[in-house]
């Protein structure tokens, strides 16, 4: 219909003649020049990465034969999120979001695109091309502040995050008690008491103690619920008996003291 007018274009639309979700003041060119973001690459942005802070930008792309990678950074950290994409032919997901992920794999973020704005990337050198925050800042409406407060995760020896169920279980002389809660907060007590028995408990795998070898059973009758084996010298069909039963530095001795009188 001639004459009409679009009050309320569509978003992509909207945003297609714009540098969005780039700043207006962006120059969406590389530290060396060599490379341009077109200003209708990205559609819109989400960022939420844990331990984010402001000026929320892409520091670095980088290039290979297989996979382009785009990394996001901010004002105190060039790297807390990236994704990745292949580039021959250029494949992003179908509805056109890229995924973030920060360094331990948990998400971060969206960038949503197409496979036409991609193309850009395709044409690009192999290597890899840093940007400056003036250069590819994102506009503060992308950014959502993550709730931080509390443990999220557990970092192990070998560097690895450990998510979800925790549980605290005390080895080596520790001990580890639920102390009640105090201002909506659960208590943890933790106290080190040390190990007694400290050479046994480092027997292997130092070998500094050698571990007795205790009675399992005898004549294949096990211990009592106690762990103990009673030895006497006695019978109930014998009134008296020869044999004695001692015991001289750990060793039993069973001997017989005469012949029985009659």
């Amino acid at each position: 219909m001639s004459g009409a007018r679009i009050l309320f274009p569509d978003f992509r639309d909207e945003q297609s003649a714009s540098k969005y979700p780039f700043i207006d003041s962006a120059t969406l060119t590389s530290e060396d020049g060599a490379v341009t973001f077109e200003p209708d690459t990205f559609i819109d942005a989400s960022f939420y990465a844990i331990n984010s802070g402001a000026h929320i930008y892409v520091s670095s792309v980088i290039v290979g034969a297989q996979k382009i990678t785009l990394v996001i950074g901010d004002e105190d950290n060039d790297n807390i999120a990236s994704t990745s994409f292949e580039p021959n032919p250029v494949r992003s997901p179908e509805n056109g979001a890229l995924n973030l992920v920060d360094g331990y794999g948990r998400p971060a973020g969206t960038l949503v695109t197409n496979e036409e704005n991609l193309v850009l990337f395709a044409g690009w050198p192999v290597g890899t091309y840093r940007f400056t925050q003036e250069a590819t800042e994102f506009v503060a409406t992308t950014s959502i502040p993550a709730q931080e407060s509390g443990v999220r995760g557990v970092l192990t020896g070998d560097d690895r995050l450990t998510t979800g169920d925790l549980w605290l279980i005390g080895d080596a002389g520790v001990v580890i008690r639920h102390e009640g809660e105090e201002n909506g907060k659960q208590i943890v007590r933790v106290d080190v008491v040390g190990v007694p028995l400290f050479n046994r408990f480092l027997c292997t795998p130092f070998e500094r103690f050698t571990p007795k070898n205790f009675v399992k059973t005898i004549n294949n009758c096990p211990p009592d619920e106690y762990g103990n084996f009673t030895l006497t010298a006695t019978n109930f069909e014998v009134d008296d008996t020869v044999l004695r039963i001692t015991n001289k530095d750990g060793i039993i001795f069973i001997d017989a003291i005469g012949r029985k009188v009659v």
